[in-house]
């Protein structure tokens, strides 16, 4: 009986044992969570006051961190530039004031009443050029090459302005939450 009650005492420490360490991993993953919370938290509060303090301080002629604002000056105009196109490769214009998506007939924003620009037709002929493919003679020669060339350029930046859009929109969404 000795031995028996033994193995019980040994059994029931070690149970109290692993429970006690499942307890200990158990909140140890809950601080690491809250503490990769709080870190998240802050990097959110740095970000926002980096993006208040350029705000503040875009059109200050002596500015602090110059090279920065200017870079990020640089990718917002591109950033422009590339939602035109996608908008006019996918047929909409995007609002000025809140960024929803619209039709080119459109004249007003449905989301929020704006008056919507609308691309010249020298932006719309634009966006099928290719920087890379010249125009010469032997084009005249090869149009079927040319053709199919042209196409493809323009699947490739169909793709490349699909990415960078669904990228935008994840990135305002995660902004907003």
């Amino acid at each position: 009986m000795e031995l028996f009650d033994k193995l019980g005492d040994t059994i029931v420490s070690v149970s109290k044992d692993a429970t006690q360490k499942a307890k200990d991993l158990s909140e140890l993953a809950r601080i690491r969570m809250e503490m990769r919370a709080k870190k998240d938290y802050i990097n959110k509060l740095y970000l926002e006051i980096g993006k208040s303090y350029y705000e503040l301080h875009k059109n200050d002629e002596n500015r602090d961190f110059e090279e920065h604002m200017q870079l990020i000056q640089e990718a917002q105009d591109s950033l422009e530039e590339l939602n035109k196109q996608s908008g006019q490769i996918k047929g909409t214009v995007r609002c000025a004031q809140c960024g929803q998506d619209m039709p080119l007939e459109a004249d007003f924003c449905s989301k929020c009443g704006s008056r919507l620009e609308k691309p010249q037709a020298e932006d719309l002929e634009t966006i099928f050029e290719d920087e890379d493919i010249e125009k010469s003679e032997t084009a005249e020669e090869k149009p079927a090459e040319e053709a199919a060339a042209v196409t493809e350029t323009v699947k490739i930046k169909e793709t490349i302005i699909s990415e960078e859009t669904e990228s935008m929109q994840e990135t305002q969404v995660s902004e907003e939450s």
